[in-house]
């Protein structure tokens, strides 16, 4: 498959889950607002867990999306694993810049 055309549909899959993500950074930005930098493993360890949660509220919320990605050669674990670490490189980097 072409680079490009994989990252159009990587494109349309984060934008479909934007709100849940958006909401997810919003509770990770409250929780380090609120609390010293001595608890960023804890603000990590929550981002992970919150990832997770919100995993599977997508997963089971959009379940027939999924065959609109699989019908185009696109495997869900491959989007899981593209939105996962995306998101927790960019909550990393705000972090790191945050500090």
């Amino acid at each position: 498959m072409h680079t490009v055309k994989i990252l159009k549909l990587l494109l349309t899959y984060h934008l479909s889950i934007f709100v849940t993500t958006v909401t997810l950074y919003i509770a990770g930005a409250i929780a380090l607002n609120y609390m010293d930098t001595g608890f960023q493993p804890f603000i990590i360890w929550f981002k992970i867990l919150t990832l997770g949660i919100g995993g599977y509220f997508i997963s089971s919320y959009k379940r027939k999306e999924f065959y609109y990605y699989q019908n185009l050669g696109m495997p869900k674990m491959f989007l899981w694993i593209c939105k996962f670490s995306f998101d927790l490189t960019l909550f990393l980097a705000l972090l790191f810049l945050m500090s």
